[in-house]
């Protein structure tokens, strides 16, 4: 592993390097639910659907979707004059699509409510009609009758604020099995969940989301989650998202996606297994935008064994090759203003956080800054 050594700069120039950040920040352009009782209520309820093959029309109910099948009951007469129930299973082919009328009575007016900003009325009107639906959601895209009104119910409840409601649909679906507008409603969920800084919330809907194949338009997003969750200090909560994106990447983002994972390893204090993975990663140049993300993992480690002269050494090279985009820069600052701290030169580490609040006032480090300036202990007053 190669090693690049250079001069640490004094704090002075550090500051100096700082304050030029801050000057191109400036002229640069500029991120457990409770029980459903709907679904108790309303979930696993019939789907009365009405088929019309040539002109033969029948009312058909729907009662499940197994092995690719939609399962219809039937009531039979027994030659005794009796009747009995008795299910049929039919393969789901592009002609039934054409055949069968999955019609919501109630879309067309949860459409008004919600331009006119009823989003809670468009979601009360739509769950009796839609909540029976969701048990098909693996019927093929094609069934937009389906689809349509499933993700029109989740996106209400969304920006009604009924995340947990939300959570709770979405949780039911199979997310690596429907198309990609779902996770689109996951996407919006998180956001909300982020911007509510419910992290507990966000933490579960990152997990659900899949990252194989097509559903690699989901990595950036769980990235965006990682990164509010690690501001928040959910490091055992970011670990498993790195661990589900490593093996789906190409070689060029496997490094940093190593990176992130063995820093998180780090910050959760799991520095057993985050040792092997850090000694295998081979030291970017100095020019390469992974160098301070890179001395930010070791620093980080640094720090949490409480070798902070050392730290301060690491992070404040990675710092000096660091471009105010990268979205690692918030927290480095954060490590190097609380090594300054503990090195006992709180007006350093006062200077360094306030840079943090002023560059990146929309990071979550942001918030954690502004809570370690109020815990530095004021100067004593001479008397």
């Amino acid at each position: 592993m190669s090693r690049t050594h250079t001069s640490v700069p004094h704090k002075w120039q550090l500051l100096q390097c700082i304050a030029g950040l801050l000057l191109v920040a400036l002229l640069a352009p500029f991120s457990l639910c409770a029980e459903n009782t709907y679904w108790n209520e309303f979930g696993n309820k019939a789907v009365f659907v009405e088929q019309n093959n040539n002109g033969n029309r029948q009312m058909l109910k729907f009662v499940a979707y197994r092995n690719n099948m939609l399962v219809a009951e039937m009531k039979l007469s027994n030659p005794d004059g009796s009747s009995s129930i008795a299910e049929i299973s039919q393969p789901v082919s592009e002609n039934m699509v054409k055949t069968l009328n999955f019609k919501i009575k109630a879309l067309s007016q949860a459409y008004q409510l919600i331009d006119s900003g009823n989003h809670l009325g468009a979601a009360k009107l739509l769950r009796p009609q839609v909540y029976p639906l969701v048990k098909f959601h693996r019927v093929p895209e094609s069934f937009i009758q389906l689809h349509q009104p499933v993700r029109l119910l989740i996106e209400s409840l969304v920006n009604a604020g009924d995340l947990a409601e939300a959570e709770d649909l979405l949780g039911r679906i199979a997310l690596g099995q429907v198309d990609l507008k779902y996770s689109e409603n996951t996407h919006a969920l998180l956001q909300a969940y982020q911007e509510n800084e419910d992290f507990d919330g966000l933490a579960r809907v990152a997990k659900m989301l899949p990252v194989e194949a097509i559903y690699a338009v989901n990595i950036s997003p769980l990235i965006n989650a990682a990164d509010a969750l690690r501001g928040a200090g959910y490091y055992d909560e970011v670990v498993p998202l790195y661990r589900a994106i490593q093996p789906v990447v190409d070689a060029t983002a496997k490094k940093n996606i190593d990176l992130w994972l063995a820093y998180s390893l780090v910050l959760a204090n799991q520095l057993e297994e985050a040792t092997p993975l850090i000694d295998s990663i081979e030291e970017p140049e100095p020019g390469d935008s992974l160098f301070s993300l890179y001395k930010l993992l070791y620093g980080s480690r640094l720090h949490r064994l409480e070798q902070y002269g050392e730290a301060l050494d690491t992070l404040t090279r990675g710092f000096v090759r660091a471009q105010t985009s990268y979205s690692w820069v918030p927290e480095m600052l954060y490590l190097i203003g609380d090594c300054y701290l503990r090195a006992e030169d709180p007006i350093a580490a006062k200077n360094v956080w306030l840079e943090v609040v002023a560059l990146y006032p929309d990071s979550p480090w942001a918030e954690r800054t502004n809570e370690a300036l109020n815990a530095i202990p004021k100067p004593e007053q001479p008397l």
